[in-house]
This record gives structure tokens, C-alpha cells and sequence, in this order.
């Protein structure tokens, strides 16, 4: 861990120091309804070249990230496990308005600037900023110059002692760097996927799940791009208590990977099946298991997300409904709104077809089904929608505005946009030993 300045005198908390709180259910912006928010980026973004770290080649975007010495991203907490007949009495038991948003904002007196006094007065408010994120599961920073560059951020973790690991997709280089040094990955910015929606998750593969996140706005995009959260908590009050039951019975399986197979198709029928498919599954069986630690099982489908024969490989059935480990409150810990191939598709029918991309998202394909394979019905994952964008937040980050969110209790994703964003993520293992 980076050294750490020391703090000024600690002033009194409250409006004064720049914490504002606007209740619990507070949405920094919010559109009227998802017709809206799905057809205000319908026309074509600006053209704008992905940058050199978004154009691995497919093969190239496996072979391992580039952040290194700190831990790996830390196993996942399921919990005692939450029977489907407790949903509904749950569901009773508490109300909706938990997941809040509380801004934190330079204390007055502050100047813009003066990057010596932002560290103190960051420091000076740490045990509240703390205690609020454990009460509210997510807080937005805004107006402090600090967290416009990589090294600013930094110190801005370091002062409030979170811990970073490595992404949890770290070992197959799925995801840009943004700063090796300072530990920052890159979030969704190619402008090749300027039109799509990246779906509301928790940041979760496999086994592992980083406790919390801080995203970091180095640049906003010219138009639109606006940071998405949703509290899992309030996401378990809204949603079809029949669906969550079913989900917690049969639990949720998702397809984690995608490789493109059409070149097969090219091949003799008896060359194709008894020789060429046992082989690749095989082959690369092994070579995944080498990179994850974590259970995947292939099998190929005649038409995978891009309509050619693809190899597909899932992860093991989950729950979908858990406790946080901070609150214990119920929250839905199940990224059905990004990874269900019939949600993507129906979004993008009104953004328009996606640009060809390359490197990593060749391969980062998903779908789901309950565990048992039955697949969704179109109604139950509309219905997942639904109830998605009637709690999300939408955040217009500005430069140097960060979302720090507790990974199990808020979901998190991100709007359509125009021109070229920078925006990048840390993930932490927790709160440094001795600073909880």
C-alpha cells in the first residue's frame, strides 16, 4: 500500500462537509421509463477507433492480464442458503428503500484543486464514508480534482483503505488495462459497443467476486454513458416473488463462454463429428480448467450468438437470491439482465446491429437457464427487465467522480453513448486489515 498523507483536524460531519444524503430511494437521474432510455441513442454513434488496448486478437485476449502483484480476486460468500419457501416470508418481513445513493461531496472550504486538502478532507470523513457505504451500499464522490488521473485515485483508495485485488476474469486478460500500476482495469468504453447496454451484474466468475468496486470517470463520453446501479435488495421487493421461488428451486445457470465454430461447417461430416469436435472440446476443456478455477462444462450448439456453430461453456447452477455479507439483508446476486442472449437481442432491436468487435468480446458471449436447462420464458426475463429499470439509478459521472459500491448488494452497468469514454474500475478484496 502507497504511503498516506496525514489529516488535518477532523471538522464536524454533516452538510457542512460536504456529505449530502437524499434519502435512501434518491436517483441522481432518472428517465420515465425504459422506452426512453432504449430509444434516445437509436441513432448511429460517432465514429470512434477502439483504442489499441480493446484490439487483441481472439487468441491473443486469453493468454493473461497485465495488473500483477496483489491477490487474487477473493472467493465467493454465498451464505447459508435461502430456501424458496423463505422468499415470500422475506419479502414481508422488510420494505423496499434500503439501497441508497448518498453523495459525498469536498467539505466547504476546500478549493477545487488543491489536491493536499482533498486527501486530507477525504481522509478526515473516512469512518463516515465507511458507514455509509455499509448502510447505503453504494456512494457517489463527486466534485474533488484528485480522481482525474489514475495516481489520484490511488491515493483516493489507499486513504480510505480498501484493499485492490485482480479482476476476477484476470487470468484470461478478458478486460483492458487501464493503469497496471495503479491497479485500475478498463470499464466498457470501446466505441465499437458505444450502442449497447450493458446489463445490470454483479461482478461475479465462477468462484470469485471482489467485495467492492470503484468505478472512476476519467472522461465522460461526449453524449449519453451514464453509470447504471441497481440494489439488490430493492431489486429482491420489486421482482415476481413466483419467478424468484422458481429461480431459488431449479437455481441459474449461465453460459460463460463463447467460441466461434463456424469453420467446422467447412469440414466432411464424419471428419466434423467423430474427429474435429471430441478433439477441440477436449483441447480446449484443458486449456480453460488451466485458466479458471473454476468447473466448466462445453458442449457445441449449431447456432451460437452470431448464428454459426459455436462451443459453449457454462458455469455451475447458483442461487439467486443470497444475503450480503455486510447487511444480511436478501438481495438478487444473479446477472440475468446482462447475460440473457433474449434481453441483449431485444435492447439492441431498437439501438441498431452491433459493430464487429474484436479481441475478448469475440468470446465473452452468455446466456442462461434455470439449472436444470429449462430455459426462460420471454415473459419471465421481461419481467426481470421490468423490474430492473423501475429501481436503476443513472449516474452522469463527470470527470473525476467515482461510484464505490459494494459488489454483493449493487449491481452495476452502463448507457449508450456518443464519441470516446474513459472510464475505469479497482476492485478490493475489502477494507486493509486494521482500517474496517
Amino acid at each position: 500500500m502507497r504511503s498516506m498523507r496525514s489529516a488535518r483536524t477532523a471538522r464536524p460531519l454533516g452538510q457542512a462537509h460536504g456529505i449530502q444524503l437524499h434519502g435512501a430511494c434518491a436517483r441522481p437521474r432518472s428517465h420515465n421509463n425504459r422506452r426512453e432510455v432504449l430509444t434516445r441513442a437509436t441513432a448511429s454513434p460517432q465514429t470512434v477507433e477502439d483504442r489499441a488496448q480493446d484490439k487483441k486478437g481472439f487468441l491473443e485476449a486469453f493468454t493473461g492480464g497485465g495488473v500483477e502483484g496483489i491477490d487474487p480476486s477473493p472467493q465467493v460468500v454465498w451464505g447459508q442458503n435461502i430456501l424458496p419457501s423463505e422468499i415470500a416470508e422475506l419479502k414481508a418481513g422488510s420494505s423496499a428503500g434500503a439501497d441508497g445513493l448518498p453523495r459525498v461531496e469536498p467539505s466547504e472550504g476546500v478549493v477545487f484543486g488543491d489536491l493536499e486538502a482533498e486527501r486530507d478532507d477525504l481522509s478526515a470523513k473516512r469512518e463516515e464514508i465507511v458507514e455509509l457505504l455499509k448502510e447505503n451500499g453504494a456512494v457517489h464522490f463527486t466534485g474533488y480534482k484528485l480522481m482525474q488521473d489514475a495516481a489520484g485515485y490511488h491515493d483516493f483508495y489507499d486513504i480510505l483503505g480498501l484493499d485492490p485485488c485482480l479482476d476476477p476474469i484476470h487470468s484470461v486478460a478478458a478486460r483492458p488495462v487501464s493503469s497496471a500500476e495503479h491497479k485500475i482495469y478498463e470499464a466498457v468504453n470501446k466505441p465499437s459497443r458505444s450502442n449497447y447496454i450493458v446489463g445490470m451484474h454483479n461482478e461475479m466468475v465462477g468462484t470469485q467476486a471482489p467485495r467492492y468496486a470503484g468505478f472512476v470517470c476519467f472522461k465522460p463520453a461526449d453524449e449519453g454513458g451514464e453509470f447504471w446501479t441497481v440494489g439488490g435488495n430493492d431489486f429482491f421487493h420489486e421482482l415476481s416473488t413466483p419467478l424468484l421461488e422458481k429461480m431459488q428451486r431449479k437455481k441459474v445457470i449461465f453460459s460463460v463462454v463463447e467460441f466461434p465454430m463456424g469453420f467446422l461447417k467447412n469440414l466432411d461430416e464424419g471428419v466434423r463429428e467423430n474427429v474435429a469436435k471430441p478433439l477441440i472440446k477436449s483441447l480446449m476443456g484443458f486449456a480453460v480448467g488451466f485458466k479458471v478455477d473454476f468447473d466448466v462444462f462445453f458442449r457445441f450448439v449449431e447456432e451460437g450468438y452470431d448464428g454459426d456453430m459455436a462451443l459453449q461453456g457454462y458455469a455451475s447452477p447458483q442461487p439467486a437470491v443470497i444475503r450480503d455479507p455486510v447487511s444480511n439483508l436478501p438481495v438478487v446476486f444473479c446477472n440475468l439482465h446482462s447475460h440473457s442472449k433474449f434481453l441483449r437481442d431485444d435492447r439492441q432491436k431498437k439501438l441498431g446491429a452491433l459493430k464487429k468487435t474484436t479481441g475478448a468480446s469475440q468470446a465473452n458471449k452468455t446466456d442462461c437457464s434455470f439449472g436444470d436447462d429449462e430455459p426462460f420464458t420471454d415473459e419471465e426475463l421481461l419481467e426481470v427487465d421490468r423490474a430492473v429499470m423501475k429501481v436503476v439509478k443513472f449516474i452522469d459521472m463527470k470527470k473525476g467522480d467515482v461510484v464505490l459500491l459494494d459488489n454483493y448488494r449493487t449491481m452495476h452497468g452502463r448507457g449508450t453513448f456518443k464519441g470516446s469514454r474513459h472510464n475505469a474500475v479497482a476492485w478490493f478484496s475489502g477494507f486493509v486489515k486494521g482500517r474496517k
